[in-house]
C-alpha cells in the first residue's frame, strides 16, 4: 500500500513549539514528546475565514497492539493530523493523513478529498473536557487504532453501519372576565367545540384579537350586559324567554331589555347586517350581587343564556335595528328609553347556559395546596428533556413561578417516549415545544413562559446571563457535569437545585444549594459521591443501563431503557421536594430508590457539611468541614504514631479544580510510629476499583494524606516533598496533578498540589 499523505493545512514555516498561539496545542505537542507511541513530525495550521486559530500537530503514532498485516489496513505506523481549537467550543479532532486509509466504521463524515475523521468519543465534548488531557487523549487513539485493527472496536448491540450517510351547553369564559369586561369596546369571539360524535356541548368566549374581528365566521353571538346590583335573595328559577328573564331581573332592580337593546345596537358594523339562518345570540350576564341595599358589591354572578334568534332578527324585534335595502342598521336609542317595537321579543326562547371560567394562576395554585405567596418567584429550567419537561409540566399546571426554560436540543423521534412533547414536535427546539405546552395549560396568553434554544452555560449569550442574575432559583436537569459545576462557579447568579434519574431509572437525586449559596452544587456532588461509597444504597445506585436502544447510526445515538412511568414517578417527587425544600434555608442532597416490585420510594437525606476552598499553585481545592475532621479524629486515635492514607476524589481540568470527596484511613498492613509512617497496600486496589465502580469511573485516587505527631506542625518534610515529587510524576501519566494533605498539631492542615 501507499505512504502518500494528504496536504492537510498549511505546513508551518516555525516549527518552534514557543511560538505556537493555543495552550491545548502546546500541551499535546509536549504530550506527544513524552510518549515512546508517538513521533512528532511537524506543526501546520488551517487559515479559516472567521479567523479562528485552528493549530495541527502532525505525528506518527507507532502502536504494537495493531496485528500485522490485518485484513482491515490498519498499519503499524500510522500518521495522524491532531487539529486542535478552541477547547471551549471544539472537540480536538484527529485525521488520519494516510491517503488510502481504509474505510472502517466509527469515522466522522468529511468532504470529498478530505483525510478520514477519527469518531473517538461516544460522549458529547461538554461532558468529555471535563476529564480530558492529552495524554489520555493519545491513549485514546491508539486504542482506536488497535480495536479497529482487531475489529473489535464496533459493538455487538449496535446496529450495523449505514452504506452512506367540556344544561348542555357550557361557556367558559377567560380568567380575567371581570376585569376586562368594563370596557365596553372588548371584542368577544365564541368559538363552539365540536364533540367527536359532531354535536357541541361548549362553548369557548375569547377576546377577538383585531385580525380575526372581520373573518371570523361566528354561529354564536356573544352579548355582554352589565346589569344593575342586586341584593341577594331567593334563587330564581331558570326562564324559558327573553320576557320572562326581563320580568325577573327588574323585579331585582336590574332591567335587561334597554341595556341589551343598547348592546345590540352598538354591536352591528356600519355597513349592517342580514338576518342569518345558522347563528345564534348567547347573552351574558354580569350581575352584581350586594347583600344589603346599601352594601357594596361582594360579587359578580354570571349568567349565561342562548337566544333563539340570529342578531338582525333579536335587534329587529327589540326596536334597536332598522331594516333598508335587505339589511339592517343601528337605530339611534335615546338616554335609557325603551326600545321602540312590539312585544314579540317577550316570546323568544331561551335555554340556560353553564357559566365557568378558565382556569386562573391563584385557582391553580388553590386547587394543588400552594400557598400563592410561595409562587411568586422567577426560575430557569435548563434542561428539557424528559425530567425537565415533566417538571415544566407539572409547575405549569400548579401555576408555581414564572419559567424561562432553556435547552439547546431539539425533538428528535425516540425522545417521544418519555417527553411531553408529540410526534408532530420532531425536529423542534424541545425549549419551544416545553414553552407552548405548558401555556396550554391556561387561557391564551394567560400564562407565559419564555424559551431559549441554547446552553444555559454559554457565557456569551448576554440574555441567559442576565435571566440567571435575576433568577430566584435556577433548576437544572440537563444530566451534565458541566452545567451543574459551571454555576457553581458564578456569584452573580441565583440558587441552584440539580435533580437527575439514574440510568438505571430506579433512583433520582436532589442536590439544593442553601439560599446564601455557601455550599454549591459541585461541593454537594462531592459529597454525594462520598454517601454512594460508604451507603448500602450506593452499590447498585448508577448501575448501567437496563440496556440500551441505538437509535440511529451514530455512536453517540444512545438512549437509555427507562419507561415513562418511572419518569413520571421521580419527577412528581422531585417537583414536589424542589418545591418544599426551597422554602427552606439549608442545603440538601436527598436520593430516592424506588421498589422494583411495588414502586414505593424510599428516601435517603445525605448530612451536608459546610464547604472548604483554597488555592493552590493554580488549582481550585473543593472539600468540606467532614472531610476535615475526618482528618483530625483519625490523627487524635493514633497518638503519639502517625497515620495516614489516600485520598479519593475528582479532578475538573477545565475549571482546574480538584474535588476531595473522601479520605481513607491507613490499609491494616500500614505501619506508622512516633518517627513515621509507611501506608499499606492491603485491600487499597479493591476500595478503590469499587469506588470508581459506584461512582461511574467518576471518583478515583488523587494522592495520600499523612498526619504528624505531637507538637510537630504541618510543614511538608523533605520526605512530604519526595512523597510528592513521585505521586506528581506517577499521576502525569494521566495529566493529573498530585495532591497531599498534612495534619499536624493545634489540627493544622496544609494541602500541597504538584504536576509532573
Amino acid at each position: 500500500m501507499s505512504n502518500e499523505y494528504y496536504p492537510f493545512g498549511a505546513v508551518c514555516s516555525d516549527q518552534n513549539p514557543d511560538n505556537l498561539n493555543l495552550s491545548i496545542t502546546k500541551r499535546t505537542f509536549a504530550a506527544c514528546q513524552e510518549s515512546s507511541e508517538c513521533e512528532f513530525i511537524e506543526f501546520r495550521h488551517l487559515d479559516l475565514s472567521d479567523g479562528k486559530i485552528v493549530e495541527i500537530v502532525v505525528v506518527d503514532f507507532i502502536n504494537d497492539q495493531v496485528p500485522c498485516r490485518n485484513v482491515i489496513g490498519i498499519k503499524t505506523r500510522e500518521r495522524m493530523a491532531l487539529v486542535l481549537t478552541d477547547p471551549q467550543v471544539h472537540c480536538p479532532e484527529v485525521r488520519a493523513l494516510r491517503k488510502d486509509f481504509p474505510v472502517v466504521s466509527h469515522l466522522n463524515h468529511v468532504d470529498a478529498d478530505q483525510p478520514a475523521s477519527l469518531c473517538l468519543y461516544f460522549e458529547p465534548w461538554s461532558s468529555i473536557r471535563r476529564f480530558w488531557t492529552p495524554q489520555k487523549h493519545i491513549q485514546r487513539i491508539l486504542w482506536w487504532l488497535a480495536e479497529t485493527a482487531q475489529g473489535t472496536l464496533h459493538r455487538d448491540d449496535q446496529p450495523v453501519e449505514r452504506m452512506f450517510f367540556d344544561s348542555k351547553l357550557e361557556i367558559v369564559l377567560p380568567p380575567d372576565f371581570d376585569d376586562r369586561i368594563q370596557d365596553e369596546n372588548c371584542r368577544l369571539c365564541l368559538e363552539p367545540i365540536q364533540s367527536t360524535a359532531g354535536d357541541i356541548h361548549v362553548l369557548r368566549l375569547f377576546y377577538d384579537p383585531p385580525a380575526r374581528r372581520h373573518d371570523c365566521k361566528l354561529k354564536y353571538i356573544p352579548l355582554v350586559v352589565h346589569l344593575e346590583a342586586i341584593v341577594h335573595g331567593s334563587i330564581e328559577r331558570y326562564p324559558f324567554s327573553l320576557g320572562e328573564l326581563d320580568s325577573q331581573l327588574a323585579c331585582r332592580g336590574a332591567p335587561l331589555i334597554q341595556k341589551l337593546a343598547r348592546i345590540v345596537c352598538n354591536a352591528i358594523p356600519p355597513e349592517g347586517i342580514k338576518k342569518s339562518t345558522d347563528e345564534s345570540c348567547i347573552v351574558i350576564l354580569s350581575i352584581p350581587i350586594k347583600r344589603t341595599a346599601n352594601s357594596e358589591s361582594e360579587l359578580i354572578e354570571q349568567r349565561a343564556f342562548l337566544l333563539h334568534s340570529d342578531l338582525a332578527s333579536l335587534g329587529a324585534v327589540i326596536g334597536s335595528l332598522s331594516l333598508h335595502d335587505g339589511k339592517y342598521y343601528s337605530t339611534p336609542i335615546i338616554g335609557n328609553s325603551a326600545p321602540v317595537g312590539s312585544t314579540d321579543w317577550q316570546k323568544i326562547r331561551l335555554l340556560p347556559v353553564d357559566v365557568k371560567k378558565s382556569n386562573t394562576r391563584g385557582f391553580a395554585n388553590r386547587a394543588s395546596g400552594i400557598p400563592p405567596q410561595s409562587a411568586d418567584f422567577k426560575g430557569v429550567l435548563a434542561g428539557l428533556g424528559s425530567l425537565g419537561s415533566s417538571l415544566a409540566e407539572l409547575w405549569a399546571k400548579e401555576a408555581w413561578g414564572d419559567w424561562t426554560f432553556i435547552d439547546p436540543d431539539y425533538v428528535e423521534p425516540h425522545n417521544i417516549v418519555r417527553h411531553i412533547s408529540k410526534d408532530l414536535h420532531v425536529g423542534c427546539f424541545k425549549a419551544d415545544v416545553t414553552k407552548h405546552l405548558t401555556e396550554y395549560n391556561f387561557y391564551p396568553a394567560y400564562y407565559s413562559a419564555l424559551a431559549i434554544p441554547d446552553s444555559v452555560n454559554n457565557i456569551e449569550n448576554i440574555q441567559i446571563s442576565e435571566l440567571l442574575s435575576n433568577a430566584d432559583l435556577i433548576v437544572d436537569v440537563t444530566t451534565t457535569l458541566d452545567v451543574p459545576r459551571d454555576l457553581s462557579q458564578r456569584n452573580e447568579i441565583g440558587r441552584c437545585v440539580s435533580a437527575f434519574i439514574t440510568p438505571n431509572g430506579i433512583s433520582s437525586v436532589l442536590l439544593l444549594e442553601d439560599d446564601h449559596r455557601s455550599v454549591r452544587l459541585d461541593s454537594l456532588e462531592a459529597q454525594y459521591y462520598r454517601a454512594i461509597i460508604n451507603s448500602s444504597w450506593g452499590d447498585v445506585h448508577l448501575h448501567g443501563h437496563a440496556g440500551n436502544l441505538w437509535v440511529g447510526a451514530g455512536c453517540r445515538d444512545i438512549s437509555m431503557v427507562m419507561s415513562y412511568e418511572s419518569v413520571q414517578l421521580h419527577a412528581a417527587t422531585i417537583a414536589k421536594q424542589i418545591r418544599i425544600l426551597c422554602q427552606q434555608s439549608d442545603p440538601c442532597v436527598r436520593v430516592w430508590v424506588s421498589d422494583t416490585d411495588s414502586g414505593a420510594l424510599a428516601a435517603f437525606p445525605i448530612q451536608i457539611e459546610e464547604t472548604l476552598r483554597m488555592d493552590q499553585d493554580g488549582w481550585q481545592v473543593v472539600f468540606d468541614t467532614g472531610i476535615r475532621e475526618k482528618l483530625i479524629q483519625a490523627r487524635r486515635q493514633q497518638l503519639p504514631k502517625e497515620t495516614g492514607g489516600v485520598i479519593v476524589g475528582f479532578i475538573d481540568q477545565v475549571l482546574k479544580a480538584i474535588y476531595i470527596v473522601d479520605v481513607w484511613p491507613a490499609p491494616m498492613d500500614s505501619k506508622g510510629d512516633e518517627t513515621g509512617f509507611t501506608r499499606g497496600i492491603q485491600d487499597l486496589n479493591k476500595n478503590l476499583e469499587e469506588a470508581a465502580r459506584r461512582t461511574a469511573n467518576i471518583v478515583n485516587y488523587i494522592g495520600e494524606w499523612h498526619s504528624h505527631p505531637p507538637f510537630i506542625p504541618a510543614k511538608p518534610s523533605y520526605l512530604d516533598g519526595l512523597l510528592l515529587d513521585y505521586l506528581a510524576k506517577s499521576l502525569a501519566e494521566d495529566g493529573q496533578p498530585a495532591v497531599i494533605i498534612i495534619i499536624g498539631t493545634a489540627d493544622e492542615l496544609i494541602i500541597r498540589i504538584k504536576e509532573g
